[in-house]
């Protein structure tokens, strides 16, 4: 194997998944995980192959994300940074002979002032083409969010910001796509499970909310302004990084939501937006092998009914399906490769 990247796990949404998704999108790896969302893996395994880990790995290059906790051979080691860690309560954890990388210059600077060591930056990989769909034309103020709803991530400025637009008389209508509520934001949001794309949802409102306490990088607030939505943001270090501007693309609020500019609500001039380029073909090739429908060989782990492939198989019984289908069900513990 060339080039490995291992997650201990792989959820149903965030930032570290549209990371994964973006890359493989482009370059030639595969992927291993302990546990994993079985939906995230049926939409990678369109692009690169998934399996759950059983064996010891050996590879030419081996990335990591977080979690580094199993058996490994090989000449490079990388471990990715996704975090601003001088502002979370968790500290970074260093691997021995591991060389580290990290998704912004921010995430980069915080890791080096915690630990003395050094991270290569490399920025975050996006690759969409621009919706081709229409702004809401209804005279609303169109708003979405994408975004666990925890202090955080910023629910209270949320909540601050509901009010304000309330109390100010704005006629709005606020989508948030999260996977759980426990505290409403506002008389007038609606909210929605998360999906795993939501590019169209996101490039039909007039602004895109992220609020949060501190960001590495925020996926979602460069798929909006690359999708041509502008945003309304805290004054982070990180936006201004990616290249957030505060009445061009943006409204930037302090932290405590005492300088919201409703006048540039009224704003529905278009800008034009590059995200910073990542460089990840330094190590990863770009790809040309990978076909998820080659057939491939897989053991059944226990008595099912494949719907797709209309056929009942038994426990031990040997199925050939092609590899996308296969990373599906081993994700579900039905087969293994």
């Amino acid at each position: 194997m060339k080039n490995v990247f291992y997650f201990s796990e792989i959820n149903s949404v965030g930032g570290v998944e549209s990371w994964l998704w973006y890359l493989s999108k482009k370059y030639e790896f595969q992927v291993y995980y302990r546990k994993a969302n079985p939906e995230q893996i049926k939409r990678l395994a369109q692009n690169v192959e998934c399996h759950k880990y059983k064996d010891p790995i050996k590879c030419d290059k081996f990335f990591c994300n977080y979690n580094y906790n199993i058996e490994v051979d090989s000449p490079i080691k990388k471990h990715i940074i996704h975090c601003d860690y001088k502002n979370v309560w968790f500290k970074p954890l260093q691997f021995e002979g591991f060389e580290y990388i990290g998704v912004s210059k921010l995430a980069c600077d915080s890791f080096e002032e915690l630990t003395d060591k050094k991270a290569e930056l490399i920025y975050n990989p996006i690759y969409i083409d621009k919706p081709k769909v229409s702004k809401h034309n209804d005279g609303k103020l169109h708003l979405i969010s994408c975004t666990r709803l925890t202090k955080e991530k910023g629910l209270k400025r949320m909540q601050k910001l509901a009010r304000i637009l309330e109390q100010n008389n704005i006629d709005y209508e606020w989508v948030v796509y999260t996977n759980r509520v426990r505290e409403a934001i506002g008389n007038y949001v609606e909210y929605r499970e998360p999906t795993l794309d939501i590019i169209e949802e996101i490039a039909k409102a007039d602004y895109l909310v992220q609020l949060s306490d501190c960001e590495a990088f925020c996926y979602s607030v460069v798929e909006a302004l690359c999708s041509g939505t502008k945003v309304i943001c805290t004054d982070l270090p990180v936006f201004k990084e990616i290249g957030v501007k505060h009445g061009e693309n943006a409204i930037v609020c302090n932290m405590d939501m005492t300088n919201v500019d409703l006048d540039l609500l009224k704003n529905k001039t278009s800008f034009k937006y590059e995200p910073p380029k990542d460089e990840w073909n330094k190590y990863l090739d770009t790809k040309k092998e990978y076909n998820p429908k080659d057939l491939v060989e897989v053991r059944v782990l226990r008595k099912y009914t494949d719907i797709e492939l209309n056929k009942s198989f038994n426990k031990g019984e040997i199925a050939t399906m092609t590899k996308e289908r296969a990373s599906y069900l081993e994700s579900k513990e039905l087969v293994e490769w």
